[in-house]
């Protein structure tokens, strides 16, 4: 008798593991209300085809030339990178612009465009490398300019949540936060503008239904900034230990504004493409296609050229000086103090959609292999208990060597599952007026538009490789290497 029970439970079990692994597969009425169409390859070939005749120009978008001084801490990433890059565009001058980064320069299109640029290598965990980097002298030209500091500096680490390992991310993306912060008001700053994230808003879903919800609970998302409003909610309640370190460091940065040093906070909401460095376009790029379990999940997608963009969007509106009466009269912006989503112009897209985007234009061999995403999550479930394990227990590496899985697995945690959900992102607060209370956001391209910019400079890039890199294959995708990863943000 015991066996037929046994035999039972083994049957309801597998119906109800089942039935996780569709919803987890679902899209929800909202996320395909938010984007119901798919980009096909006409699509695709036709913006390949008019990017590559006519690049995307942001230069015509950016605010004009403010004859400041500029810190861009993180400027040898991707947004920071991008920062400098359009500083120089819009005619501020090099010896204006101090790279402060713990990496060295090495972004191809940086190398030679920021000759001239002052670079420091600092460890922002470290208030004494810090301070070095902002007392270190300006030349004379331009050392009486005020000073703007741009904070994109962050360790990003989405597959850990547990308080545990939470000193792995905060001494740098918290603690660090506020070193530059302090030490950039002490040296006369007088606009701080820090990076955060969209995820921010994002609170985990719960992937464990009952067999009659037909999606996991709160597995379609809007983010905005209702939440910067609230009081700050609880650590279990961001999707990792990242969200919960940008969110208390955002909350520093917006508390300091004030008379004579005004701040605020940028959330690109979501994943940030726009360079073969970044976790969704360019991996798949260099990697020549990726497992993934989200090809379906629908998110809005962030060039890092609108990113960079809306930061010196919210400068300007910063450093604009209000009219009371005829009189030139320096008054308070609204959006002082206050944290702004950005994303692309248009709608969320799907990851299939970049899935496509990479097969079919891409010169390289490129490939995604779907999988089934409830066979991952409990695969992560195992690996964040071993990390956990040898976290409480530090004499099994001690004594034993014993570490955690290292590469692209060690990614494969739950959390990353929470962040990779249907997430609609509500940038209207950004797009407003400053006389309406926004920053004036205006994004330079569209996600389609971006995707394809991207995939043409990683095509003229593989000419050394043989062939005429500016043309696109002819709709052939051969095979290619995988890579284990589906990190949306």
């Amino acid at each position: 008798m015991l066996w037929v029970v046994a035999v039972a439970v083994a049957i309801i079990a597998t119906a109800w593991l089942i039935r996780i692994n569709s919803a987890m597969k679902s899209v929800p009425e909202d996320a395909w209300r938010a984007s119901p169409n798919r980009w096909t390859k006409d699509q695709l070939r036709n913006t390949y085809e008019r990017v590559k005749q006519k690049p995307i120009d942001f230069t015509k978008l950016l605010p004009p030339r403010l004859e400041r001084r500029y810190v861009v801490v993180g400027g040898s990433g991707l947004v920071g990178g991008d920062i400098v890059l359009q500083l120089l565009q819009r005619g501020e001058s090099p010896e204006s612009i101090r790279v402060v980064d713990f990496a060295p320069i090495n972004r191809r299109d940086m190398l030679d465009a920021v000759a001239g640029c002052d670079f420091v290598k600092t460890d922002i965990a470290s208030r004494a490398s810090v301070e070095a980097a902002f007392s270190k002298p300006w030349p004379k030209s331009v050392a009486k300019l005020p000073l703007t500091v741009f904070h994109t500096a962050a360790v990003v680490r989405p597959q850990e949540r547990s308080l545990l390992l939470y000193h792995r991310i905060s001494r740098v993306n918290r603690d660090g936060a506020v070193n530059v912060l302090e030490t950039a008001r002490a040296a006369g700053a007088d606009i701080f503008i820090a990076t955060s994230s969209a995820s921010v808003s994002i609170v985990p879903p719960n992937f464990w239904i009952w067999p009659w919800q037909s999606s996991p609970t709160k597995y379609c998302q809007i983010a905005n900034e209702k939440d910067f409003d609230a009081p700050l909610r609880p650590h279990h309640l961001f999707f990792s230990n990242y969200a919960f370190s940008k969110a208390e460091a955002e909350r520093a940065v917006c508390a300091a504004n004030q008379d004579g040093f005004r701040t605020g906070t940028i959330r690109p909401g979501n994943p940030i493409y726009g360079q073969k460095t970044d976790p969704v376009v360019g991996i798949m790029l260099r990697m020549g296609g990726n497992s993934t379990w989200i090809p379906h999940v629908v998110q809005n997608f962030v060039n890092s050229r609108n990113v960079a963009l809306a930061h010196l969007q919210f400068e300007a509106a910063l450093a604009h000086k209000g009219g009371d009466g005829g009189n030139d009269v320096e008054s308070m912006p609204a959006c002082a103090g206050r944290t702004f989503n950005v994303t692309d112009p248009g709608p969320p897209i799907a990851f299939s959609d970049v899935y496509t985007a990479a097969e079919q234009l891409s010169v390289t061999p490129t490939r995604a292999l779907p999988q089934q995403p409830l066979a991952l999550l409990l695969v992560a479930h195992a690996i964040e208990a071993w990390c956990l394990l040898l976290t409480r227990l530090p004499f099994l590496t001690s004594l034993f060597g014993l570490r955690e899985p290292a590469g692209p697995i060690h990614m494969l945690q739950p959390s990353v599952f929470g962040v990779s959900i249907h997430t609609v992102v509500d940038d209207s607060a950004a797009r407003r007026s400053v006389a309406e209370g926004g920053i004036g956001y205006n994004g330079g391209c569209t996600t389609i538009e971006g995707v394809c910019q991207q995939i043409l400079e990683w095509n003229r890039e593989q000419e050394g490789s043989g062939g005429d890199a500016g043309e696109v294959p002819d709709g052939k995708v051969a095979k290619a290497a995988l890579s284990a990863q589906g990190v949306a943000a």
